[in-house]
Order: structure tokens, then C-alpha cells, then sequence
């Protein structure tokens, strides 16, 4: 009975450990691939929203992290990727945070040139309702693109703003509270990027693969209806 259940034992024991191997080397396997596929991702998003014929830099490696909750919507690190043209600053696409989306936080991209002229946002996650928040989403809407071209300056802030408060910018039939949200978040990234540009093109590199990996640099200041 006693070298049955150990018998036993010892076939379960040798079963876990070969499930054990047997996951880690797919792992291994994997990992280098998922990596890679994240890596031509966030290209795909950098070069849509910044063209690539304006770089000649790396810049999913050319990248620092700034933290700044007034300009960028949390008190979390944000990664900044660099453009840059013969070594010279062309533009910056700025992850940024919208906080008050109607279904909690928006995060956004923003792709904006050094005279603050905005070349493109995507969104990289919300949790809006679909059918009516979602709209934000290329997949959804164009709404989006609605940016691309728009310039902020200290004398057009009031444009910045849906049409439902004065501004230029559609809101949504029976939901405001997402536009209005993205918005000030594109306003406010595009005015980050004009008052810090210089530092920022002169931060030492910090990150690889997004705000999640890196050091943050903190002494960059600053229903639905």
C-alpha cells in the first residue's frame, strides 16, 4: 500500500515537473516574438500619429518619462518619444491621460510638433460605453483625427474646448463627457510639449517600452449628457 502511494506520488511529482519545464520553455519561446510584436505596435502607433519620413532617430528607444499630473492627467510616469531629423528635435508623441472620461481614465497619445501643431492622437485604452463613448476609438469613428493639424497656442485655448462649450471640436449625440475629456487631455499634452520641449529633447534616455519600465523624471512641472 505504502510503495503504491509513493509510486504514486512519484509519477504526479514527475508529471508537475515536466508541465513546469514544458510551460517555461514555450515561455522562453515566446517571449522574445511577444516582444517583438509589441515593439512593431507602438511603431505602427508612433508612425501614424508622427510621419515617418520626418525622423531619421530610433525613436521607440529615444524616449524619456516625465511626470506631471496638471499637464499630463495623473500623478504617473508618462513616456515622451523623441523625433528627431540629423540629430535635430522635430517633434514628440506624448502618452498622456484623460481622467475624467465617463467611464474612468482615457489613455491617449498625442503626436505634436515643436510650434504646437498636432500631427495625430490614438487612444491606447478606455473603458467608455459602447455605441457612445467608443466613438473616440479609429476603429469606430474618425472623430479622432479631428486633431490632426490643429495648432494650440496661448491665443486659441477657447477653440480647445467641444462645440457644446463654445469650442471647435464635435461632441457626441448623447455623450459629451468623453470629448470633453479628450480634448482638454490633447490641449493639455500639446501645451506640455511647447513649454518643455527643450528639456525634454535634452533628458537623458529613460525607457525602451513605455512609462511602465522606467525612471521617472518628476522635475518636469507642472450619464452622459
Amino acid at each position: 500500500m505504502k510503495k503504491s502511494i509513493l509510486n504514486n506520488g512519484m509519477i504526479l511529482t514527475g508529471f508537475a515537473l515536466a508541465t513546469t519545464a514544458m510551460i517555461a520553455l514555450t515561455f522562453t519561446g515566446t517571449k522574445d516574438k511577444i516582444e517583438q510584436q509589441l515593439v512593431q505596435k507602438r511603431l505602427s502607433i508612433l508612425n501614424a500619429i508622427i510621419p515617418a519620413e520626418s525622423y531619421d532617430n530610433d525613436i521607440h528607444h529615444d524616449c524619456t518619462i516625465a511626470v506631471n499630473e496638471e499637464f499630463l492627467g495623473t500623478d504617473q510616469p508618462h513616456a515622451i518619444y523623441l523625433a528627431r531629423k540629423q540629430n535635430q528635435p522635430v517633434a514628440m508623441a506624448i502618452e498622456t491621460t484623460a481622467p475624467n472620461g465617463y467611464s474612468g481614465k482615457i489613455e491617449l497619445i498625442v503626436g505634436v510638433d515643436l510650434e504646437g501643431k498636432v500631427s495625430g492622437v490614438r487612444v491606447l485604452d478606455h473603458k467608455e460605453t459602447p455605441g457612445l463613448g467608443d466613438k473616440i476609438e479609429l476603429r469606430v469613428s474618425d472623430w479622432i483625427t479631428s486633431f490632426t493639424g490643429k495648432t494650440v497656442t496661448d491665443n486659441n485655448l477657447d477653440d480647445w474646448q467641444v462645440k457644446k462649450d463654445g469650442g471647435q471640436f464635435d461632441q457626441f449625440t448623447g455623450a459629451t463627457i468623453t470629448p470633453r475629456a479628450v480634448v482638454n487631455a490633447v490641449k493639455n499634452a500639446a501645451l506640455f510639449a511647447k513649454q518643455n520641449q527643450s528639456k525634454l529633447f535634452n533628458s537623458a534616455v529613460q525607457c525602451e517600452q513605455g512609462a511602465s519600465d522606467a525612471k521617472p523624471d518628476t522635475s518636469t512641472s507642472s450619464d452622459q449628457s
